[in-house]
């Protein structure tokens, strides 16, 4: 068996998930469940049938995201070996993992606590996506410039996605907010006729602007992780005996 390149691996996370943004928005759109201007992501996929293609592929996408997380953290502490950084710039890899893995089960706890049936659970694990994804990528750009002496285009460019998620997540909260939240009864339809709509069309705008600063973060991986391969798994029999006590073959 041919071996994989890592590398592959965040773009076909980036790549499933802008086949589910795609897919819930033409379906829900279509069936007149959401308005075709300024949907939150999740509004997409809150009523059936596409909340069931919603939360499926969402739940592909969280495990994408924890291989691509977990296999750039194993290229970050390669690199700390080899560069024989202290105990502390581990620590920072631990942590930067965790907020990470956190960030990818949010994903999946969306995708499958729809708003109009658990609004709490839902916010949850946007929240566990959206604020713990944006620390996990602040983290990263921190330990590329700090730790791993990464290329200067990629650390600045990490920087600068970074900084998007940032203002991005907190003017989707602060707009969220001022235009009354999220309208609870289905179908989750905002007309521009609406009390407030201005501010509602702002956050759903930076949802989706953060939710692509995500996705060109995960493509940065690629540049390192393109010099590692993941060989094929291989399963033995635990109970092997040694070639001289084989029993013979029964003729």
């Amino acid at each position: 068996m041919h071996s994989f390149p890592l590398h592959y691996l965040p773009i076909v996370f980036c790549a499933t998930v802008i086949i589910t943004f795609i897919v819930s928005y033409a379906m829900s759109t279509a069936l007149g469940d959401v308005s075709a201007l300024f949907p939150y992501i999740s509004d997409t996929g809150t009523l059936a049938p596409e909340s069931c293609v919603f939360g499926q592929f969402l739940n592909l996408c969280a495990f994408l995201g924890c291989l691509s997380i977990y296999c750039w953290y194993g290229h970050q502490m390669d690199r700390l070996e080899n560069l024989g950084n202290p105990r502390s710039h581990i620590l920072h890899a631990y942590v930067s993992l965790g907020f990470g893995l956190a960030g990818a089960i949010g994903l999946s706890i969306v995708g499958n606590f729809q708003e109009t049936s658990l609004l709490v659970v839902h916010l949850i694990g946007a929240l566990m996506t959206f604020g713990f994804g944006t620390l996990y990528i602040i983290l990263c750009s921190h330990a590329s410039r700090k730790h791993l002496r990464s290329p200067q285009w990629l650390w600045v460019l990490r920087t600068i996605l970074a900084s998007i998620c940032l203002v991005s997540l907190v003017a989707m909260f602060l707009f969220a907010g001022l235009c009354g939240g999220i309208k609870k009864l289905p179908p989750a339809k905002w007309d521009p006729n609406d009390e407030n709509y201005v501010y509602h069309a702002l956050s759903t705008t930076f949802e989706w602007v953060m939710a692509f600063a995500f996705l060109c973060h995960f493509l940065t991986m690629t540049y390192e992780l393109r010099d590692y391969k993941l060989d094929p798994v291989k399963v033995r029999y635990r109970y092997v005996l040694p070639a001289s006590e084989e029993q013979p073959l029964i003729t």
